[in-house]
């Protein structure tokens, strides 16, 4: 069967003109309010597209699915997109708010910086793209974007006075979105890697110690931790030579062993206990790690302790 490309967006009017039907001619800037950019129920299939994002939804609720990976949108969401991120969304109620997008080029022929968006650490690959922010802070950054929407839509600016001005008001939103991304990530310290892995193996411990309710993933705790999976892999791999995934099925099956070694429970509610939907689930996931099925590791077990 073919399968159809996921499209992908090298200039603003084309993405508007396709994914949101609209008439568009600045090529490197927009701004819209989300009551203008899409109603309740609205669904955008995958896509990737050659711009910078910074939205802020102060109402409505849905999911975001960045690189495949969802995030929850409420109010007091805000985001912020690299280019070529493959995105997608879903809008479970009106959106109000605002989204903006910029081409790379737009910020570059303006700052005297080679890589001007690095100073910004949600721009920087491997931030976390996401997050709640207080309502005090909600209502500073919408009067921001609100002067950029203003602006945008002056009709007493020139094209090169329109875009100087934009650039400028976006540099103060993204300063102070910067200040309240920070602190909104100042609990969790992760500036040397260390202190991230020592993270990550508190919170996989956490869900062996009744906190958990389902299976740990990479992406649940990496949410947790306020960094991207990926990221959280690659530093988890550098320092332990294991990704995150392989430390979660090691700690699970550590786990498993040690109920089976001793507990009288059966395999069934050792899987349950551990948070398998099926017992069979828990059999074949045991067995592909350790090469034995639960019920002969544990006779195995037994059978040395006898002999000892």
């Amino acid at each position: 069967m073919e399968t159809q490309a996921i499209p992908y967006y090298d200039n603003l009017p084309d993405f508007l003109k396709v994914v949101k039907s609209i008439e568009a001619t600045n090529r490197c800037f927009v701004i819209y309010p989300f009551e203008q950019f899409g109603g309740p129920g609205e669904v955008i299939p995958p896509f990737r597209s050659n711009t910078y994002v910074a939205a802020l939804v102060t109402e409505g609720s849905g999911t975001i699915h960045l690189d495949g990976l969802p995030y929850a949108v409420n109010p007091g969401t805000l985001y912020f997109l690299r280019p070529w991120t493959l995105r997608s969304l879903r809008k479970d109620d009106q959106w109000h708010g605002y989204v903006l997008m910029f081409t790379p080029e737009f910020v570059s022929r303006r700052s005297v910086l080679t890589d001007p968006m690095r100073e910004h650490p949600f721009y920087r690959r491997g931030a976390h793209p996401l997050i709640q922010i207080e309502p005090v802070d909600t209502h500073r950054l919408a009067i921001l974007f609100e002067q950029l929407r203003t602006e945008f839509v002056n009709p007493e600016l020139q094209k090169a006075e329109r875009h100087d001005l934009l650039y400028h008001l976006l540099q103060v939103l993204l300063i102070k979105s910067r200040t309240i991304y920070q602190q909104a990530l100042s609990a969790t310290n992760h500036a040397h890697p260390v202190s991230l892995v020592e993270s990550f193996q508190t919170l996989i411990q956490t869900y062996y110690l009744g906190n958990g309710r389902t299976l740990p993933t990479v992406h649940a705790i990496a949410q947790q931790l306020h960094i991207h999976p990926h990221y959280l892999s690659d530093i988890l791999k550098k320092y332990t030579g294991k990704t995150a995934l392989q430390h979660i099925r090691d700690r699970t099956i550590l786990e498993a062993q040690t109920l089976l070694r001793n507990t009288n429970l059966t395999v069934a509610e050792i899987g349950y206990q551990l948070h398998f939907d099926d017992p069979s689930n828990f059999t074949k996931f045991f067995k592909h790690l350790t090469g034995v099925t639960p019920r002969a590791y544990r006779e195995q077990e037994q059978g040395l302790t006898v002999t000892v």
